[in-house]
């Protein structure tokens, strides 16, 4: 209940709904008292709304809990999410996680955030968010592969397409597993990113085989090539590529 300039004021159940409500009143009394400009608060609290129906679909207030529960190992699953809620969940919470982790002493534990996927979290090329919440994106991951480490915290990132990733964010890497890559773009933000590689082996990079890939960085003298044991089919994922003889002939 909220009381003052008006008699009675009935906030809403859900909770951003009450957030919102509570910026709009806060932005009230900010221009009574000429502490803020509508023009420059508004914006911010509409972006807010239109994000409310897609934040509403992928979270769920309750009481306070821990993220980990007790378990070393925590999956967040995005593939059901559309693209504009795949770059802010993974930032909100990789921030949360990376800020929490920093107040425990240096040594007692260690955080390695992964992300797969990345092409589509850490895209220095976007054109469906403002640039200063892209700069913010990119900064905050950033942050944590240039700084995190004197904290113990490492970030581990997978992608078919790492043209689309910042520069900074590849360059910084420690190691590398290379698999094939064919594109040209891709080829080339492998060469002047990874300083470990040298031309024969990026040159080697299109033809490598179902399976193997080159092990490069600072954990071995010289780049290797490695062959990945297949999974078997109980530990293996979903994601094999769709027969479409197979489907005709049904």
């Amino acid at each position: 209940m909220f009381k003052g300039m008006i008699e009675e004021f009935n906030f809403s159940d859900d909770i951003f709904t009450k957030i919102i409500q509570l910026l709009y009143i806060q932005l009230i009394l900010d221009i009574q008292y000429d502490r803020a400009k509508n023009d420059h608060i508004a914006p911010v609290i509409h972006r807010l709304k239109t994000s409310q129906a897609d934040l509403n679909k992928i979270t769920k207030c309750e009481d306070l809990i821990d993220l980990w529960d007790n378990y070393n190992f925590v999956v967040i699953d995005l593939k059901n999410v559309n693209l504009k809620m795949k770059k802010i969940v993974p930032l909100v919470l990789s921030k949360y996680v990376y800020d929490e982790h920093k107040t425990y002493e240096n040594g007692n534990r260690y955080l390695n955030i992964i992300i797969d996927e990345a092409h589509n979290i850490l895209s220095s090329d976007s054109y469906r968010e403002a640039e200063s919440w892209k700069d913010y994106r990119l900064e905050t991951f950033e942050e944590i592969i240039k700084e995190g480490r004197k904290f113990g915290t490492y970030l581990t990132i997978a992608s078919q397409r790492p043209s689309d990733i910042s520069s900074t964010i590849i360059s910084q890497a420690h190691n590398y597993f290379i698999h094939r890559l064919v594109n040209q773009e891709d080829l080339r933000a492998i060469g002047t990113s990874v300083s470990y590689i040298d031309k024969l082996t990026l040159d080697s990079i299109p033809t490598l085989p179902v399976g193997y890939c080159i092990f490069n960085g600072i954990s071995t003298q010289m780049p290797l090539l490695l062959h990945i044991d297949k999974l078997s089919d109980e530990q293996a994922p979903n994601s094999d590529t769709v027969c479409i003889s197979k489907m005709i002939s049904i």
